[in-house]
């Protein structure tokens, strides 16, 4: 983990990371844009996680470091490749109803990309 916080280098710091352990996981998005100071968002594509209720997307929040000058938060959502398909791409959608929303404040603009090595 790197010394200082940076969100950036750490936030490629924690997917790389991510990536390595945990085979599921074919993708991850941090999210940057409107994220709080201290706040790395991610959406992880994960293929094991169960696709049971897709209409409430909930992150998990980590926090890190708690108490200390480095203290920050990993929000991690992770989404079936189903769900992904539909908060990226609503129009693909048959109806509104069918598209999923990112949870209120997240942003699609300026997400970087992250996937596992080949």
């Amino acid at each position: 983990m790197p010394d200082s916080f940076n969100r950036d280098s750490l936030a490629k710091w924690y997917a790389k990371q991510h990536l390595k352990t945990d085979p599921a996981v074919r993708s991850i998005y941090y999210l940057p844009t409107d994220a709080p100071e201290r706040e790395i968002r991610f959406i992880e594509v994960n293929e094991l996680i169960a696709d049971i209720n897709d209409d409430a997307l909930e992150p998990i929040d980590f926090g890190v470091d708690t108490g200390m000058e480095s203290e920050h938060k990993v929000v991690i959502l992770d989404v079936t490749p189903r769900q992904w398909t539909r908060i990226r791409q609503p129009s693909l959608s048959l109806s509104l109803s069918l598209s999923l929303p990112l949870p209120q404040g997240w942003s699609l603009t300026g997400a970087m990309h992250f996937k596992p090595k080949a």
